[in-house]
C-alpha cells in the first residue's frame, strides 16, 4: 500500500512538472524572439516616404531585436495586396506590416471588406505632419488661392495625381470638397511616381511629403502651395498652411507596425518595446529630422485608439469615395 501511495505521488509530481513545462513553452519562445530575420511588408513601391521610413527605422530596429529586418515592397491594389500578404501569414511575428493611415482607405472606398482593425496593432513609431500640396514651376497658379480660383473657373481641368483607393485619393476628394469644384483625379501611382509625373508636367498638382520633395522646392522645379495642417510645422516654419489661405485641412500620417491577429502577446510586446527604444534613440532622432518627421511612440493600446479616431475622421469622406466624388 505504501509503495502504491509513493507511486501515485511520483506520477502526480511528474504530471505537474509536465504541465509546468508546457505552460512555460510560449513564454520561453517569446523570450528568445526573434530567432530569425523578420520580413517587413510595405504595400507600396520603392522610393516613396513609406519605403524610406521603413528602411531607416528598420536599421535601428535591427539593433534592438538582434535580427535582420528584410523590407519587402509589395505594391498594388491601393496597398491591399501587401496588406493581404500579412493577413494570410502565420501569426508568429516574422511577417510584419509597416504602413500608415492609408491602410484604412480601401475599406472606405469599398474596395475590400477589411481595414486596419483586421490586424494586431504593434505600435506607432512615426508621426508625419509634412503633407503639402505642390505644383510645377510653369503652372498657371503659384499660390493656394490662385489654385482654388483657377480650379473653380476650370472645373474638371486641373489634373491632381492620385493612386486610386489610396491616401492621395482621399486628399483629392477632400480638396474638391474644400474648394467646391471638380478636379481631374488622375491615377499615376504612389509618391515616387507622382513626383516623376509632376516633374515631367504630366499633371498639375500633387500632395507629397515635404522632406521627400524638398530639393525640388529649393531648386524651383516645384512650388509649395501649402501645408495640409492646422498649424505650421516647427521643422520648416516658413511653409504656410492651407488654413492660412482659407482652406483648413489636416492630413497627417501616422506610421505603424502591425501583425496578423493571433500573434502571441509576448511577441507583440517584444517588438513594440524595441520600437520604443528606437524612438528614444538620439541617433535615430537625428536621422529622422533630415526627413522632417517626428519620432513618436504609441504602444499597441494607444496606437489602436489613435487609429480608430483617424478612421472616424476619414469616414466623413466615405460617401464621396463611393460615389466617385459626386455629392
Amino acid at each position: 500500500m505504501k509503495h502504491t501511495i509513493v507511486g501515485v505521488r511520483s506520477i502526480l509530481k511528474l504530471v505537474a512538472l509536465l504541465a509546468f513545462a508546457v505552460s512555460a513553452l510560449p513564454l520561453r519562445a517569446a523570450d528568445v524572439y526573434p530567432q530569425k530575420p523578420i520580413q517587413v511588408i510595405i504595400p507600396v513601391g520603392a522610393g516613396g516616404d513609406t519605403d524610406v521610413n521603413a528602411r531607416v527605422f528598420g536599421k535601428y530596429l535591427e539593433k534592438e531585436l538582434g535580427q535582420s529586418i528584410i523590407v519587402v515592397n509589395t505594391k498594388g491594389g491601393g496597398g491591399t495586396i501587401g496588406m493581404k500578404k500579412v493577413l494570410d501569414a502565420a501569426p508568429d511575428g516574422y511577417t510584419v506590416l509597416f504602413y500608415h493611415g492609408e491602410a484604412m482607405i480601401p475599406k472606405l472606398a469599398g474596395l475590400v471588406d477589411y481595414g486596419l482593425d483586421a490586424f494586431q496593432m504593434v505600435g506607432v513609431g512615426i508621426m508625419d505632419n509634412t503633407t503639402v500640396l505642390a505644383t510645377h514651376k510653369t503652372s498657371k497658379f503659384k499660390t493656394m488661392k490662385e489654385f482654388a480660383s483657377y480650379a473653380k473657373a476650370h472645373p474638371g481641368e486641373v489634373e491632381f495625381g492620385i493612386m486610386t483607393g489610396a491616401y492621395p485619393h482621399l486628399v483629392g476628394i477632400a480638396l474638391e470638397a474644400a474648394i467646391g469644384t471638380k478636379l481631374n483625379l488622375v491615377d499615376v501611382g504612389g509618391n515616387a511616381e507622382k513626383t516623376v509625373a509632376l516633374k515631367g508636367r504630366k499633371i498639375d498638382i500633387i500632395n507629397t511629403q515635404y522632406g521627400l520633395t524638398k530639393d525640388y522646392f529649393i531648386s524651383g522645379d516645384f512650388i509649395c502651395l501649402g501645408l495640409l495642417s492646422i498649424e505650421r510645422n516647427p521643422l520648416f516654419p516658413d511653409i504656410a498652411t492651407t488654413k492660412e489661405s482659407g482652406f483648413p485641412m489636416e492630413f497627417n500620417k501616422f506610421f505603424f507596425y502591425a501583425m496578423p491577429k493571433g500573434t502571441p502577446a509576448a511577441v507583440v510586446d517584444r517588438f513594440s518595446a524595441a520600437m520604443k527604444k528606437v524612438v528614444a534613440n538620439p541617433e535615430y532622432k537625428a536621422e529622422a529630422a533630415k526627413f522632417f518627421i517626428t519620432p513618436t511612440y504609441m504602444n499597441p493600446t494607444d496606437a489602436t485608439a489613435y487609429a480608430n479616431n483617424q478612421y472616424k475622421f476619414f469616414s466623413q469622406y466615405q460617401d464621396l469615395f463611393r460615389s466617385g466624388g459626386k455629392k
